[in-house]
């Protein structure tokens, strides 16, 4: 087999090795670079600039002169919903290649990486809905006592957002953080993960043609432990979005506490999906589960459902659909549309994979099948053939960690009483699903399932929506009109007519 990344490269428009501020291009302070390896040929595909605390100041008082002085936040309805229509022409321009840049990225296959729900459709999407919005974020009256007064209520941009997202799906973070963000008329800093800047530079380098006020949007390559960390805590900063890992998202909190910044985070999960034997189509449920794991980035996402629970009566025929699903899959290069199944993101991260593989054998689940690491063609790639655990005890490492991996963890249970116990019997809260014919019995799970999302026979993230957490998966709702509440603040105005 041989892989295509770095040809792939040279068709892309991109400028990997600098920042942009203030509607300029400039050098990291420091003139340092980091590699952009990419996960499934072990190859440096790019550098990209490593921003720290100097570029981040100065793109924090790029953002802040936009907003306090500059025409964003005051400008009228009809111009900036006009201008977000046009980000979204721009970006539909532009689709497959972003769709491109985002598998240059992460490895996410190209088939997976060019459906609309993680594509940059999503992001076309996302700025048309949200220019919908423009016009029509108002305020309300309020009825006063004893007092002969007006009163009513003003909805306003909170001001600088510090924008953090991770590498697994930069379209759709993009999307979720920006548009509703910019929407509102605050003014942005976005620091992508330092293993995926791509789609983040050349929605910069798109966004020049439409010509935004200098500062309303700026993008600052680095680590999280650089750039990141100064982000979260700049005093310039109003408000804070983060999207990552629950131990980071609890550091960015600590922070934000600090200097009493609005914040909002979506973070991990370790998501269940309830198959129950009356279920309309099994086969699918089976394709559910094992695609979760094993399909697109591999068990690389917060929503994924890693912990399937299936009803005792069909256990054991269930577990051979899910093993007749694998076959299925097909890991290789992310450029060729028949490669169903992407590399994990870091050889480190490979090594911690590997190392629930065995976990998962020491505390006595079985494993069915997969769990070892691809050899051949995919030898320098960090490709891990999905594992299927049966017979897993909810308490189990496997079961109760974010492994955020090819690891699918099954279990048993009588009915739906002990279905919804197992599903809660977690620390976290994003995501899940339930199959079951009985829509009844699908509303009563939908209801006592602890989670912020729930797809019944199904799920799909889609721009219309809200998507978040419970617990420690966060808080805070990114998608559908929800999301205007974290990037707008409400003033009161009282008017004495005494």
């Amino acid at each position: 087999m041989s892989l295509t990344v770095l040809p792939v490269r040279d068709e892309l428009r991109v400028r990997p090795g600098r920042l942009y501020i203030a509607g300029e291009w400039t050098d990291a302070a420091s003139g340092q670079a980091l590699p952009h390896v990419h996960p499934a040929t072990g190859e440096c595909t790019v550098t990209v600039a490593r921003g720290d605390a100097a570029d981040i100041d100065r793109a924090v008082r790029a953002a802040r002169a936009a907003f306090d002085d500059g025409p964003w936040p005051d400008m009228h309805a009809q111009d900036r919903r006009r201008l977000l229509l046009r980000i979204a022409a721009l970006i539909d321009a532009h689709a497959e290649e972003l769709n491109r840049l985002q598998t240059l990225d992460n490895g996410l296959p190209i088939t997976f990486s060019s459906m609309p729900q993680v594509s940059a459709a999503f992001l076309v999407d996302s700025f048309e809905y949200y220019a919908g919005w423009v016009d029509k974020i108002g305020g309300r009256t309020i009825p006063v006592y004893p007092d002969r007064a007006f009163d009513f209520t003003l909805r306003e941009p909170v001001g600088v957002v510090g924008a953090i997202i991770p590498w697994n799906a930069p379209l759709v973070l993009l999307a979720l953080k920006l548009a509703p963000a910019l929407a509102m008329g605050n003014t942005v800093v976005l620091k992508p993960s330092e293993l995926a800047s791509l789609c983040a530079l050349r929605f910069a380098e798109l966004l020049e043609a439409v010509e935004l006020p200098p500062g309303v949007f700026n993008v600052v390559t680095g680590t999280g432990i650089e750039a990141g960390a100064s982000l979260v805590s700049h005093p310039g900063v109003d408000k804070v979005t983060f999207t990552g890992g629950t131990e980071t998202g609890r550091a960015v909190m600590r922070a934000c506490a600090d200097g009493l910044r609005r914040v909002s985070l979506e973070l991990g999960g370790k998501s269940a999906t309830l198959v129950f034997a009356d279920a309309p189509d099994l086969e699918m449920a089976a394709l559910h589960g094992v695609g979760a794991v094993a399909m697109g980035l591999s068990g690389q996402g917060c929503a994924c459902v890693t912990r399937t629970l299936v009803e005792e009566s069909i256990y054991d025929a269930f577990i051979e659909q899910m093993r007749g699903v694998l076959t299925l899959v097909n890991p290789g290069d992310p450029f060729d549309p028949a490669t169903t199944s992407g590399a994990l993101i870091s050889p480190r991260h490979l090594e911690r994979v590997l190392g629930y593989v065995d976990t998962g054998r020491a505390e006595g689940a079985r494993l069915v099948c997969g769990g070892e690491r691809l050899g051949g063609a995919l030898s320098t790639g960090n490709f891990v053939a999905p594992a299927i655990f049966a017979d897993v005890c909810n308490d189990m490492r496997i079961a109760q960690e974010e492994i955020f991996g090819p690891i699918q963890s099954v279990m048993p249970f009588r009915d739906l009483d002990e279905a919804v116990q197992i599903a809660n019997a977690s620390r976290y809260g994003l995501a899940g699903q339930v199959w079951t014919a009985d829509i009844g019995k699908a509303i009563t799970v939908a209801r006592r399932v602890r989670t912020g999302t729930m797809g019944i026979n199904g799920y799909s993230v889609v721009p219309t929506a809200p998507f978040g957490g419970y617990r420690h998966s966060g808080f805070g709702r990114e998608g559908g009109v929800e999301s205007l509440d974290l990037f707008t603040e409400v003033k009161n105005v009282f008017v004495n007519l005494t």
